[in-house]
């Protein structure tokens, strides 16, 4: 699954350090669900400073296995 992060330096920063990403989902409470991140990639668009971080992921268990 493909995912897109809009937001500044700062914000994509913070996402793109981390190879884990753990969501909370409403449907499932109190359920979290941990994806790994991979093939990122920034773009840029200096003129608005809004940058955008491409990446596919896949759901992972808590021991950072595939599901």
């Amino acid at each position: 699954m493909k995912i897109y992060f809009h937001g500044t330096a700062d914000e994509i920063s913070r996402v793109a350090d981390r190879p884990l990403l753990v969501l909370l989902t409403a449907r499932d409470l109190p359920r979290m669900r941990v994806f790994e991140l991979y093939h990122s990639r920034i773009h840029a668009y200096p003129r608005l400073e809004h940058y955008r971080l491409c990446a596919a992921m896949t759901e992972t268990t808590d021991e950072g296995r595939n599901l």
